[in-house]
């Protein structure tokens, strides 16, 4: 019956992954995350998977592979926004600089 219930939670938490993804809700995304690691824990503590269970969580594993792609494109994209912004600050400090020392002269 605890094998049942926590599949049946698993299914529920693959769903709210998928909208999370679809949302582009990165917060929500790592708290389902996290929650699917809870359940996992729980199964594998109830018994070793086997090919079976294996089998059930294939989908789910496979979503999970597609957010990790996700969330490590969005972080790439911050990556190099953050850069941007650096170079961008860098540069207006040079700039400024460069006021300065021509109103020295």
């Amino acid at each position: 019956m605890l094998l049942e219930a926590e599949f049946n939670r698993l299914a529920h938490l693959q769903k709210l992954l998928a909208e999370g993804l679809a949302k582009e809700d990165w917060v929500r995304i790592g708290e389902v995350d996290g929650l699917i690691r809870q359940c996992l824990e729980r199964l594998q503590n109830a018994q070793p998977f086997n090919d079976e269970t294996r089998r059930k969580l294939a989908p789910l594993k496979a979503l999970h592979g597609h957010a990790l792609q996700a969330c490590a494109r969005e972080c790439a994209r911050l990556s190099q926004m953050l850069a941007n912004h650096t170079e961008y600050a860098e540069a207006r400090h040079a700039y400024s600089l460069a006021d300065s020392l021509q109103g020295v002269n």
